[in-house]
């Protein structure tokens, strides 16, 4: 049996034992003190060294020092929306905290049921996205950290404008919680907007924290931000070559440090060891090619985050996930003496903002840069924006000859989910991929 095995055995022991404490102690003081455990650097090393691939532990310890910060009590804590940039909220000083991916955990702790029975009960519509409602009740029972300002956009999701501010009433921090208007087009008015709201943001949460807006630290952030894009860059145009991935991978686990952690050393380090990680997987592949007949999917949109079989099935039919839309670095490099400018390019030049059209452009770009044989979009529950535009990305596709399956499901919530019918759906898409290739 391999040391690797072994390992992995060991890490999977340590997270099944943490999720059944957690499951038995749900409460926001039990996870502070877990998270001060294992954020030592002697346990956060120990733990690092069960992980059967770099990938997969830095990913793990990353996450785990973010969280520890935004629970310690020794930081302002910041809620943000996904697609903030989250350079503003560390050049602030600010623990950033994500409850849409800290949602994701829910499900992976296998507490959606609760959480989302807490959020039912305090009249959260069901129809609204299960990763809000997982979230609201996770606030609600008072499990994730108390939050002293709160930071949203309306890009591409409206419901965290709407959740966020029943928090802020909750915590009784309205004058703390900020919406950004994002503009529909990025032309010159509309980045001057944005900008300014960015940087009246900025200037009102450093006068709250009693300091003075420190153009320096925005520097650095931002040219720490450019690193993280420059290493992300290197590591994707790997990936357009590479078919052996490391035990365990799956991009669709990077949201946080792609997002939340952007402007960070972590993010930097996170991607630069990844990028030298693929480097060597890449080397060895170019010498032995024979595992060149794997067919290669595009993901749209996120994955279900609790135990389920899509990723075994499509590794069984000799699958891999080439890319992820949401690992597609969208916006140019960031100008560090215009910050706020900067920022404000980053947020319009994503492709979820604006026209379907720029979303489909990104698509093909994926498409094309990475050899993509197929595409899934996963149809989450209550993500209109998403799913609205799911007929349109399908036949501008197939007018591509590339085949999409659209894979209704629900992310969090398992009960909303027939893991029988997608699992059969995809066994159907699979084969019409294959019969193409005979």
């Amino acid at each position: 049996m391999s040391r690797a095995y072994l390992n992995m055995g060991i890490s999977e022991k340590i997270k099944d034992d943490l999720k059944n404490k957690i499951q038995r102690n749900l409460d926001r003081a039990y996870i502070t003190r877990v998270l001060k455990i294992l954020g030592t650097r002697p346990i956060l090393s120990a733990y690092g060294s069960t992980f059967a691939s770099e990938s997969d532990k830095i990913l793990n310890i990353a996450s785990i020092k973010s969280l520890k910060n935004a629970y310690s009590g020794r930081y302002p804590v910041a809620y943000g929306s996904l697609f903030l940039p989250y350079e503003m909220i560390h050049a602030l000083g600010l623990a950033p905290f994500l409850p849409e991916v800290m949602a994701g955990f829910t499900g992976g702790l296998g507490i959606t049921d609760k959480t989302l029975k807490e959020a039912a009960s305090k009249w959260y519509t069901p129809d609204l996205c299960t990763f809000h409602r997982s979230a609201a009740g996770a606030v609600e029972l008072e499990i994730f950290p108390k939050p002293n300002f709160l930071l949203c956009a309306n890009l591409a999701c409206d419901a965290a404008q709407k959740t966020f501010y029943i928090d802020a009433v909750k915590y009784n921090i309205k004058d703390n919680y900020y919406l950004l208007e994002v503009p529909f087009t990025k032309d010159k008015t509309g980045i001057e907007y944005l900008a300014n709201q960015i940087q009246n943001i900025c200037e009102d949460i450093a006068k709250k924290t009693g300091k003075k807006l420190d153009m320096d630290k925005f520097s650095k952030t931002i040219s720490l931000s450019n690193q993280f894009r420059h290493w992300a860059i290197k590591l994707n145009s790997i990936r357009k070559k590479l078919y052996n991935y490391p035990e365990n991978f799956n991009g669709l686990n990077f949201i946080l440090p792609f997002h939340g952690l952007a402007g960070t050393e972590d993010a930097v380090k996170v991607y630069r060891s990844m990028y030298f990680e693929f480097k060597k997987l890449l080397e060895v592949q170019d010498a032995a090619p024979k595992n060149k007949s794997k067919k290669r999917l595009l993901w749209l949109h996120l994955k279900p985050y609790y135990k389920n079989r899509i990723f075994n099935v499509l590794e069984e039919n000799n699958y891999i996930l080439g890319f992820e839309e949401i690992n597609y670095v969208y916006w140019p490099e960031l100008d560090t003496a215009r910050p706020f400018e900067s920022l404000a390019v980053k947020m319009l030049s994503h492709p979820l903002n604006g026209s379907i059209d720029n979303r489909i452009c990104a698509i093909q770009n994926m498409v094309k840069d990475y050899n993509i044989d197929g595409a899934i979009l996963f149809s989450h529950w209550g993500c209109r924006h998403s799913n609205g535009g799911a007929r349109i990305i399908k036949d501008s596709l197939n007018k591509s000859g590339v085949p999409l399956l659209i894979l209704d499901g629900d992310c969090l919530n398992k009960n909303n989910s027939s893991e029988g019918q997608m699992l059969t759906r995809l066994q159907g898409f699979i084969e019409i991929i294959n019969s193409s290739y005979k």
